[in-house]
């Protein structure tokens, strides 16, 4: 077989895997998301007063926190996560003989030595396997004497860590969650999952910066320094504001249906003013905010991050003027990058594959706002893709300078002689703290960094 005939069959066989469901593949290499286990385990310990106890083997604990928590640039928050986790631990004989009574020892050794506002068992594939009641355990400790307590059924193999995110949400909100009056102007964010979404506490932290400077009141779950309260008031919110293109989604429309909670959606980060803006004022004319103090805000905000960009403006167009770049990252973060480059700096998008794995539904929604109402010469090719091998054959056929990805393409990117920049899940080549590339300064930030890689002597 000629090398030509060869090249063929191996680009028919990555066609033919490419179009599998992602369920059906015979393997997927390097995924960029852990277990649902993994997005619950995260998720509640991102929130202060929650303490998950793991049903699961010591294994999965560890592998999430190095894998993924470790991954999302140390991303990890709260009183109960990262190595503080409580963890059945489960061996081979809980396998024969059963976990439930392992169970019911752990939750009354965590409660007698953890303080927690709401505790949270996170159960695993083996507990599944093996038929433990973990519900019915549970219920044993639901008592007044006890403080609160939920569980989350998240075995592994019902979904990925996005999975995770809804899962925790799920089980708040039928467990734990209960009517409260409606406050005028108090909205949720939904749709960020922590370490999943690398730059999740600064983007939350920026965006209720930004609709507080409107006048409305955001209820913050996440990210700071007492959230339980912030938790329970769910139900309290005027809307729910889902910023993602599908992730977020199924809890917004389960608060709707529970608690009468409209929502709204808007795809993607906004990254730089003219998407932030926009954003303001979409939440602003749902909620009848006064359009003068929505515009005076949005004038200010947008002056000060445009004095900033005209410092590093020079820069980029003498050293990136109309450069073509690749984006491979979640759908939220490329949606973001790709309309702030393309519309606030001039550059042009070659190819975006998007690796979180949205449903259909989702996917005609991120294709229109990555193709539509750019004003740059060109509109991406885009792809929906998280095999990192698949991945790495779709980048071969495009010509760039610059790939915003995530740490497993930083090397690979010098065959492709362009710039690298993580910008998505995993991260293992940066800390993060609040960073963050929301907001009407964010696409200054976000310059400030991939500028930061070529301000050095060479």
């Amino acid at each position: 077989m000629s090398a030509t005939e060869a090249a063929k069959l191996n680009q028919l066989e990555d066609e033919r895997i490419a179009a599998l469901d992602p369920k059906e593949r015979p393997l997927q290499e390097t995924p960029r998301h852990t277990c649902a286990l993994g997005g619950v385990m995260a998720t509640a310990s991102a929130v202060r007063g929650v303490v998950p106890i793991l049903h699961s083997g010591g294994g999965c604990g560890w592998a999430n926190f190095f894998g993924f928590i470790g991954a999302s640039g140390g991303g990890q928050i709260g009183d109960g996560g990262a190595m503080t986790t409580p963890c059945t631990t489960l061996l081979e004989k809980h396998v024969v003989f059963g976990g439930e009574e392992r169970l019911r020892d752990q939750i009354e050794s965590t409660f007698q030595l953890m303080k927690g506002d709401l505790f949270v068992t996170v159960s695993g594939c083996i507990p599944a396997l093996i038929g433990d009641d973990v519900e019915g355990i549970v219920s044993e400790f639901k008592k007044p004497e006890y403080p609160p307590i939920i569980s989350v059924k998240s075995s592994g193999f019902n979904g990925t860590s996005y999975d995770g995110y809804e899962m925790f949400f799920d089980a708040v909100i039928d467990q734990h969650l209960e009517p409260r009056p409606v406050r005028r102007g108090l909205v949720n964010i939904l749709g960020i999952q922590p370490c999943q979404h690398i730059f999740w506490k600064g983007d939350l932290q920026e965006i209720k910066y930004n609709l507080d400077g409107i006048g409305l009141e955001t209820n913050r779950i996440f990210g700071g320094t007492s959230e339980i309260e912030g938790l329970e008031n769910i139900p309290a919110a005027e809307l729910n504001i889902v910023i993602n293109s599908w992730q977020g989604l199924a809890t917004a429309k389960k608060l709707e249906e529970k608690f009468g909670t409209p929502y709204i959606v808007f795809p993607g980060t906004p990254i730089g003013p003219k998407e932030t803006a926009g954003f303001l004022r979409r939440v602003a004319e749902r909620l009848h905010v006064k359009e003068e103090v929505v515009d005076r805000w949005i004038e200010t905000r947008s002056k000060l991050a445009h004095d900033d960009f005209n410092l590093v403006a020079t820069f980029l167009y003498m050293g990136f003027c109309n450069v073509h770049f690749a984006v491979v990252a979640d759908s939220n973060i490329a949606i973001g990058l790709v309309r702030y480059f393309t519309n606030e700096c001039g550059l042009l998008p070659a190819t975006v594959i998007v690796t979180d794995n949205p449903p259909e539904e989702a996917r005609e929604i991120i294709r229109d706002r990555l193709t539509n109402e750019l004003e740059g010469l060109i509109v991406p090719d885009v792809h929906f893709e998280n095999d990192t091998y698949l991945i790495h054959r779709i980048l071969e056929k495009y010509s760039f300078m610059l790939l915003f990805a995530s740490s497993m393409e930083k090397y690979a990117s010098r065959k492709y002689m362009a710039g690298h920049h993580t910008v998505t899940f995993p991260a293992f080549d940066r800390i993060i703290l609040r960073r963050t590339y929301a907001g009407f300064g964010g696409g200054n930030v976000l310059l400030e960094d991939l500028f930061s890689k070529f301000a050095r002597p060479f």
